[in-house]
């Protein structure tokens, strides 16, 4: 069974464990087995640990996965967790597959233009789309910045989105399966 490191922001959900544990089973139903956080029932909580034992916990999980599966749904702002964002150049740096998914369908500089300018007025005069503050709005099609999507790209991974933006985008798990479902295609040939 090909192991599978599951990144995301999960963890800081109120219900985390429950929507980890539903990954994990679905993760299993699909041949893989996950490791990441939360992925061993037997570790216990990260609750008391401190920051550099939860890092290493994450890192020795990561060193042990065959692959990973990222959830880059915006998080926090228009952006995916910068955690889950460290953990997929981890596993690149590691020479592993990575792949990717998110439950917004939009572009990242659809979403800078639409949530981060929020209806302000955007220059298209100067030959590079701009904010009101001067700043470049990346505009290459990509998921999320183009450094994520084009590094899993590298690696024959793949970035799947959402078609529709789904009623509860951090827990809505459709996009996760069909990405689990492609993966043990890839893994089967």
């Amino acid at each position: 069974m090909p192991s599978i490191y599951l990144a995301g922001p999960e963890v800081f959900l109120q219900d985390a464990m429950a929507v980890m544990r539903e990954k994990r089973r679905l993760a299993r139903s699909f041949g893989f087995e996950p490791t990441g956080p939360g992925s061993d029932e037997n570790q216990g909580p990260v609750v008391g640990l401190n920051a550099t034992a939860i890092y290493a916990r994450n890192e020795d999980a990561m060193r042990r996965a065959e692959f990973c599966l990222a959830n880059i749904t915006p998080f926090r702002g228009i952006s995916a967790d910068p955690g889950t964002v460290y953990e997929i150049g981890f596993m690149i740096a590691l020479g592993r597959t990575v792949w990717a998914y998110t439950n917004h369908p939009d572009d990242y500089g659809v979403r800078v233009r639409s949530i981060w300018y929020a209806g302000l007025e955007i220059d298209e005069g100067s030959g590079r789309r701009r904010g009101p503050d001067g700043l470049a709005i990346e505009n290459h099609g990509k998921a999320d910045n183009l450094m994520i999507d084009a590094g899993i790209e590298a690696q024959c991974g793949r970035v799947l989105r959402a078609p529709v933006l789904p009623a509860d985008p951090d827990r809505d798990l459709t996009t996760y399966r069909e990405a689990l479902q492609a993966l043990t295609e890839i893994c089967s040939n």
